[in-house]
């Protein structure tokens, strides 16, 4: 009797997982397959394969037994479940072929940490809140399942101006949401400085910080205080007598050392003020001077007119002037008496001498 192909080759699942961890290694055994065909010869021969890009092979084991192992790692937060087929085709002329589903659900991992919405956060807080107000909410989600997802929130320790950090904020755990537990003073704290710790329920726990920053915004909630001197009773805030006393004010949020350097600054500008007067009053004096030189000068020049002007042009000009001249100046004991008489010179370019008198003629003029 010759064989004909008129019999599908038949799959058998002998044992076969539902669940596998998204953790477990390369390799591990999923389902354990018997296949057979009751035709003869080509007709009986059967191949199986498996449908789709899937992370698994087939691996045969004894005669007609496969087993079904994973390929590579599984990652449930992509894939959370698989459907895998596999089909046996036989030799025949033509080929009959049958197939399997196996159902397959990957079990999670906690290998997520949580992660925050905002890389950090930011809020500003008008300065004397209530107590308990809301200032924001931080918020975190975890990609993996169940347990391993629920996240919890905790600030993490820290100190402001000596106290603990959870005696100024706290953080709901479930919510995130972050509360101030007492009213705050933009004129003792200008700045919150703290961070926010996201854990997830996993065994062992996956964590994440993030960086959250409070401006205290000032309110105008002080009145002006005197400094210095110590107000008296008569005349307290500012005032004597009805009038301003001219003290300055300043606020109880200056900050230390603000007063002595506004002592330094008073006394950098009287010193650089005295500084400029006294430039003036020398730049005054110095025009005086001149002034005063260019009048003596003025007076003294009326000897000199009867010089032509060719005699005072540059540098060789006066060299030429004083050897065309030679003069000689008499004084008496009368100090009220004096004379100044030009010689006649040896060049030809000099003013023409007069024929000396019997008496001198003052040419300045004698009193």
């Amino acid at each position: 009797v010759t064989d004909v192909n008129d019999n599908v080759p038949q799959i058998s699942v002998r044992s076969a997982l539902s669940e596998i961890s998204e953790g477990a290694p390369s390799g591990t055994v999923v389902a354990l397959l018997h296949v057979q065909d009751r035709d003869s010869g080509a007709n009986g021969e059967v191949r199986c394969s498996l449908d789709g890009d899937v992370p698994f092979r087939l691996q045969s084991s004894h005669g007609s037994y496969y087993s079904v192992v994973t390929a590579r790692e599984l990652d449930r937060e992509q894939v959370p479940e698989y459907n895998v087929t596999v089909r046996a085709a036989d030799g025949g002329s033509p080929p009959l072929q049958s197939s399997a589903v196996l159902a397959l659900r990957v079990l999670d991992v906690n290998d997520n940490a949580p992660v925050f919405a905002q890389e950090r956060y930011s809020a500003r807080v008008a300065e004397n809140n209530a107590a308990g107000a809301l200032v924001l909410t931080v918020r975190a989600t975890d990609a993996d399942w169940g347990q391993n997802a629920r996240v919890r929130y905790r600030l993490s320790e820290g100190r402001v101006r000596g106290a603990p950090l959870s005696s100024y904020v706290s953080v709901q755990a479930e919510t995130g949401a972050l509360y101030a537990l007492r009213s705050l003073d933009y004129e003792e704290v200008r700045e919150l400085e703290l961070w926010v710790r996201a854990e997830d329920g996993g065994a062992p726990a996956l964590s994440s910080n993030v960086s959250v920053r409070l401006l205290i915004v000032d309110e105008n909630d002080n009145a002006p205080q005197v400094l210095y001197p110590p107000p008296t009773a008569p005349a307290a805030a500012g005032w004597s007598g009805g009038a301003w006393s001219g003290v300055e004010l300043a606020p109880r949020s200056s900050e230390a050392g603000a007063l002595v350097l506004t002592r330094w600054l008073v006394l950098a500008v009287a010193a650089v003020s005295c500084l400029f007067v006294a430039f003036l009053l020398l730049l005054l004096a110095l025009r005086l001077r001149r002034w005063r030189r260019e009048q003596l000068l003025a007076a003294e020049s009326g000897a000199l007119r009867g010089v032509p002007v060719s005699h005072f042009v540059g540098i060789d000009g006066v060299r030429a002037f004083l050897q065309s001249y030679s003069h000689e100046v008499s004084l008496t004991a009368d100090s009220r008496k004096s004379q100044l008489r030009f010689s006649g010179g040896s060049c030809c370019d000099t003013l023409p001498a007069r024929p000396p008198p019997d008496e001198p003629a003052p040419l300045l003029g004698e009193e």
